[in-house]
């Protein structure tokens, strides 16, 4: 038996430093591995405000003073299922040993089974609002901004434990804006024509913009898969610092003619590669759906990015029983699949 180290903590600076150097050893040759762990270290951080919420307890394992695993077990006050709280896993990296993963997994799971949770989803990283799914093909140097990062072997990890497949997800690929474009703009301009207004996310109607966003978000999506409505200045403190960033980011909202926001269309730009735009949510609020509106937003978000000389987007993180089941539309092509895993705790 191999002679593995693992401790608990909570939120001790040396093991969130040796967690962090973990990813950095496992990722370090990614594309985007850098903002993708600078994430991580400030949804680790003590002072995140999704911590007045969420109980966590971590496990870090060693082997000859060497950091080689890490597991979180999580619950949400706010997520429940049958009066009793939802148990996650999260924060999970590992080499690809599967003695210790199995220990370490059977740790996370023990704990929030004795805190009596009767489903447990992974990969959660504290709630769906923050990183999620496993990678299921993911190589070294295709990865994007935003996409989560993991190691292909995770998912036979999870499984070799009782885990099933929970929901499948997808990320595409387009060449050929004119497809879309072409598709879509008699709806855009009977949109506009109605009185709809899209404006753009600027460095002056920022916050006011990203509070509107969040009120929509939370009534667009509040029945979604394992959603939480997470609190104001959680919301903020995730997004924030995009102020900082928003020459990079393309973020659209349309407005009814009476100046009500009805739905938004968020992207940014993969500085690794300017020519690509990565869509990250697109939402309209239920009594608007299907009536064009978020036709004449992919339209003007399109457009936009074509006039800036952009000419690849990439459409992340769709669940696949949404449109993207349709795929391949004209002109897109699935470039990545993901999976989030669960298990009943009997």
């Amino acid at each position: 038996m191999n002679d593995y180290i693992i401790k608990e903590y909570l939120f001790e600076e040396e093991y969130q430093t040796d967690f962090i150097n973990l990813m950095k050893k496992l990722y370090s040759k990614y594309e985007n591995y850098e903002t993708y762990i600078g994430y991580i270290k400030e949804l680790i951080n003590k002072n995140n405000p999704s911590f007045r919420f969420i109980k966590i307890k971590n496990f870090i394992a060693y082997k000859n003073e060497e950091v080689i695993g890490h597991i979180s077990s999580i619950i949400d006050s706010r997520l429940k299922e049958n009066k009793n709280f939802i148990g996650l896993i999260g924060f999970y990296e590992c080499i690809k040993d599967d003695e210790l993963s199995s220990l370490l997994i059977n740790k996370a799971v023990k704990y929030l089974k004795d805190e009596n949770c009767d489903v447990i989803r992974a990969p959660i990283d504290l709630t769906i609002w923050h990183n999620y799914r496993f990678v299921i093909d993911q190589k070294e140097t295709d990865s994007f901004i935003l996409e989560p990062l993991t190691k292909n072997y995770y998912v036979d990890q999870f499984k070799r434990e009782g885990f099933n497949f929970s929901i499948e997800y997808a990320s595409a690929e387009r060449t050929d804006f004119n497809t879309i474009l072409d598709y879509t703009k008699k709806d855009y301009e009977e949109v506009i024509k109605e009185g709809f207004v899209i404006r753009a996310l600027t460095k002056k109607s920022f916050k006011d913009d990203i509070l509107s966003i969040y009120r929509l978000v939370n009534e667009i999506f509040q029945d979604s898969w394992s959603f939480v409505k997470i609190s104001e200045e959680e919301y903020l403190y995730i997004y924030e610092d995009y102020k900082n960033m928003i020459d990079n980011i393309l973020i659209q909202i349309i407005s009814d003619k009476n100046g009500k926001d009805i739905g938004f269309c968020s992207s940014i730009i993969d500085q690794k590669n300017k020519n690509t735009i990565v869509f990250k949510t697109i939402g309209v609020l239920p009594d608007y759906q299907n009536k064009k509106i978020g036709a004449a937003l992919l339209y003007s978000k399109h457009k936009k990015a074509q006039d800036m000389g952009i000419s690849n987007a990439i459409y992340a993180l769709i669940k696949i029983d949404n449109n993207v089941s349709k795929l391949p539309y004209p002109g897109v092509k699935v470039i990545r699949k993901y999976v989030t895993l669960e298990k009943t705790s009997q």
